[in-house]
């Protein structure tokens, strides 16, 4: 019998940048810049800068990305993990139903950072954990009802990235996944929908629970036998599959599958957010004669539905909110989710909209995750618009000027226009070491 989990381990101890096809290697450009972006981006959090301030007590040599902040390494790539998922903007995968690049390289860059790595070295451990984890997911997927998906898997691909990026051989490899498995977290969906902002460190702490496990396998501990499966099987609504671990790994590349986000709430709104944006370019809709909004769509998305979001995470993972705020203000990027967007008006308006599952819509799991939107008029007209995929996946991507402007938006705010312009085309062309692109995104003087 195949023993996959070592057959995964040995291709992330093995690969090398020159593997990967060109083609991937350019997406993985994006998956960089987007990324960096996002953390960014989410720098300026109110909550995440004070746990940078916290553990800040001693020195460090890496980076808090879009701050002038050194920590040691796990609590860089803690912070960093948690700065990147709380504008909810960070690439994911849809048949990995989760994150796998904000798992993967905040412990990568922090490592190579702090050790004046090389691009090459950065590049093919970040493509190992992506390619690893992903694999991960789909074994684990579907997860047991409840749970939210960072945090649980991710952790063994910071380890497997960590791990090939420090030239461990495939029995450390094995040894440090194994061991991180045991670390997945009991991050309940629950803490999204109820807005508990414990949810935004899950993946920071994967990837810092991926480094201690990469440290722990280099000082000789052991796991169990088959461990990944073992400790993820229980997480699982049907049951680990094994076999998808070394799935045509070097010949099928998932990050080229992954989707990008313009939308700042959870990924399951986005169908319904692309169908009401569709409506609005169509013709302009005054979200005071909006009597009603029906929103037809699967089952996971269907349960998404406070009306009185109690803070912006609790509004990203509510698509009453989300149909609220787009109708209300044309856009549903950062600043539609940010605090002073969770006004009266926009909650009245939230009520107004009915969710519901269609049973053709849902029929298409997991293949198209879709959305109808109905949008009734005070003067009796209706206006419907369907979207079967969301956009910035590999069925419908972005432009990549829709992304730098993306990119752009969440990192001129906090670094100003020329960084922005030097950080983006580093990021996005993978011309600057590690270390170099760290210092980057630190803001610069008057």
């Amino acid at each position: 019998m195949t023993d996959h989990e070592a057959a995964a381990a040995a291709f992330a101890s093995s690969l090398d940048v020159t593997d990967v096809p060109g083609r991937v290697t350019d997406h993985v450009g994006l998956v960089v810049a987007d990324t960096v972006g996002a953390i960014v981006g989410g720098s300026t959090d109110a909550a995440t800068t004070r746990l940078v301030e916290t553990a800040a007590g001693g020195s460090g040599t890496a980076t808090v990305l879009g701050t002038d902040r050194l920590l040691d390494v796990p609590r860089a790539a803690l912070a960093n993990g948690t700065a990147g998922t709380v504008l909810e903007l960070d690439e994911g995968h849809k048949y990995a139903a989760g994150h796998p690049a904000i798992h993967v390289l905040p412990a990568v860059l922090a490592e190579a950072e702090t050790t004046d790595g090389d691009l090459d070295a950065f590049l093919a451990a970040l493509v190992a954990g992506y390619e690893v984890v992903t694999r991960v997911a789909r074994a684990c997927n579907p997860l047991a009802s409840g749970y939210h998906p960072h945090g649980v898997w991710g952790a063994v691909g910071a380890a497997a990235g960590v791990s090939r990026y420090r030239g461990y051989d495939a029995s450390t490899t094995l040894a440090a996944m194994r061991l991180a498995a045991n670390y997945a977290q009991q991050t309940l969906m629950a803490a999204a929908t109820e807005g508990a902002t414990e949810r935004n460190t899950y993946a920071g702490k994967g990837n810092l629970d991926g480094l201690l496990a990469a440290d722990l396998a280099a000082a000789g501990y052991t796991a169990l036998d088959r461990g990944v499966e073992r400790h993820l099987d229980r997480v699982s609504a049907g049951g680990f599959d094994a076999d998808r671990l070394d799935e045509e790994l070097g010949t099928r590349w998932e990050v080229e599958g992954g989707y990008f986000k313009r939308h700042a709430a959870c990924r399951y709104t986005h169908p319904t957010l692309d169908a009401v944006a569709a409506l609005q370019t169509d013709g302009p809709i005054d979200p005071d004669q909006v009597t009603d909004v029906l929103v037809e769509t699967y089952p996971t998305a269907a349960g998404l539905t406070p009306t009185h979001p109690s803070n912006s995470l609790q509004a990203k993972f509510s698509v009453p909110f989300a149909v609220a705020t787009r109708l209300r203000r044309e856009e549903s990027g950062k600043a539609a989710f940010e605090p002073v967007s969770l006004d009266d008006e926009t909650t009245a308006l939230a009520e107004r909209v009915r969710v519901r599952v269609a049973d053709d819509i849902a029929a298409r799991l997991p293949d198209a995750r879709s959305a109808r939107v109905t949008v009734r008029l005070a003067d009796g007209t209706e206006r419907t618009e369907e979207v079967e995929h969301a956009r910035g996946g590999a069925e419908r991507p972005w432009a990549e000027p829709d992304l730098r402007e993306k990119f752009e938006s969440l990192v001129r705010p906090v670094l100003g226009d020329d960084a922005t312009v030097d950080l983006w085309g580093a990021a996005r062309t993978l011309s600057a070491s590690p270390g170099e692109l760290c210092a980057m995104t630190r803001p610069r003087g008057p």
